[in-house]
């Protein structure tokens, strides 16, 4: 609304100014070239406004004036005396810019010797309460005349968004792009973006405020500047999330240590990956520490080696109790025979013999506490049988 006010205000000020630029050449008085200039620069003067008359008289000075001055409601309360050149200007203004107006007016003009000011600022609380009255009046005019193609704007701005949050929903394009779930979300951030953006374009084309998106393009990019220097981890992080999920060295549900924290992996957000600890307890871990530090994943390999260490008496023959534990391992449900289960001597102490047992379960299958439980307890109860003790 006011960019169109003042932009109507605006035009016609260079039309008048425009119109009297262009004064006829009779206008002038005749400059006498037999003389040599004493400086071969072109010296610039002041642009006047020519009374079109062919003798400079202090009537046309009033007239022409008189007519600028009625074309411009603001300096309608000015008056206007001449004598001789010497312009003397009365009356009142009502804004200091109207009263800076009618002297540079009257300074431009052809036959001007000198310009008197004795206008004054009219400050009387009824008169500025009406100009302000009448300039609410003329914007609210504006406004309604405006009001069809902000409607009109708006709605076709509203259609954009609404096909913007649509276009999210086609899982199965996004799908096609990319199979990572993270890099699926950031595809339809984007799409929204750019579709509300063009919708804005669109809007502003409708409004014929176009000149406004150099400035607002500019003052974002120099926000973007600072808030990405204010928010540099948040920034940090969230190019760690994008990254991490291209890469994928963990999926959901993963079993992995970071950190020195052991979980579960839950969700990878922007800013942050989530675990869930063998103890149940959620931990948040920044994307920038993630994609920064060393990640143990167990779950990438299906098949998972556990071990444990058994120990036996000095006396007891160690080959015997290394093929009965191998045979044990192997009957125990969850080990699997490839690869193949292994067993040797760990240590060798005062009064025992330390046997390390080793074996693979898969993990997609079973689970592997349960596993390596059910296996160091059929060891157990095998060498109690043998009396291997």
């Amino acid at each position: 609304m006011y960019f169109r006010f003042y932009s109507v205000i605006i035009v016609l000020l260079l039309i008048l100014l425009g119109s009297a630029r262009v004064a006829p050449v009779w206008s002038q008085e005749p400059v006498d070239n037999s003389e040599a200039p004493t400086d071969s620069r072109p010296t610039e003067k002041p642009q006047e406004i020519a009374v079109g008359a062919h003798k400079v008289e202090d009537r046309l000075i009033t007239q022409r004036l008189t007519e600028v001055f009625q074309n411009l409601p603001e300096l309608a309360n000015v008056d206007i005396a001449v004598k001789a050149g010497v312009v003397r200007l009365s009356g009142f203004t009502s804004t200091k810019e109207a009263h800076k107006q009618a002297l540079e007016l009257a300074e431009r003009v052809d036959g001007v010797v000198s310009v008197t000011d004795e206008v004054t600022q009219k400050r009387e609380v009824r008169e500025r309460l009406t100009v302000v009255q009448e300039k609410m009046f003329d914007q609210l005019n504006n406004f309604i005349s405006y009001l069809p193609l902000l409607i009109i704007g708006f709605t076709v701005f509203l259609l954009f968004w609404f096909l913007a949050s649509f276009m999210t929903k086609w899982d199965n394009l996004y799908e096609k792009i990319t199979p990572h779930a993270f890099l699926q979300s950031l595809a339809k951030q984007i799409v929204k973006g750019a579709v509300i953006f063009l919708g804005f374009i669109v809007m502003l084309e409708i409004l014929d405020a176009t000149a406004l998106l150099g400035t607002i393009v500019g003052v974002a990019g120099v926000m973007g500047l600072a808030i990405g220097f204010a928010l540099r981890d948040t920034v940090e992080n969230y190019i760690a999330s994008i990254l991490l999920s291209i890469r994928q060295p963990f999926r959901p549900l993963d079993q992995i240590v970071l950190e020195n924290y052991e979980g579960l992996v839950m969700k990878l957000t922007s800013r942050e990956t989530i675990l869930m600890t063998l103890d149940g307890n959620h931990v948040r871990i920044p994307n920038a520490t993630v994609y920064k530090g060393i990640i143990l994943n167990y779950s990438r390999n299906p098949k998972r080696r556990f071990s444990f260490e058994v120990g036996i008496d000095t006396a007891v023959n160690i080959e015997s109790a290394l093929q009965l534990a191998i045979k044990t391992l192997e009957e125990t449900r969850g080990v699997i025979a490839d690869p193949p289960v292994r067993c040797a001597v760990e240590k060798l102490g005062d009064s025992n013999v330390i046997l390390k047992m080793f074996a693979w379960t898969t993990q997609d299958q079973y689970d592997f506490g349960k596993v390596k439980s059910e296996a160091i307890r059929a060891v157990k109860e095998a060498f109690d049988l043998a009396n291997y003790e």
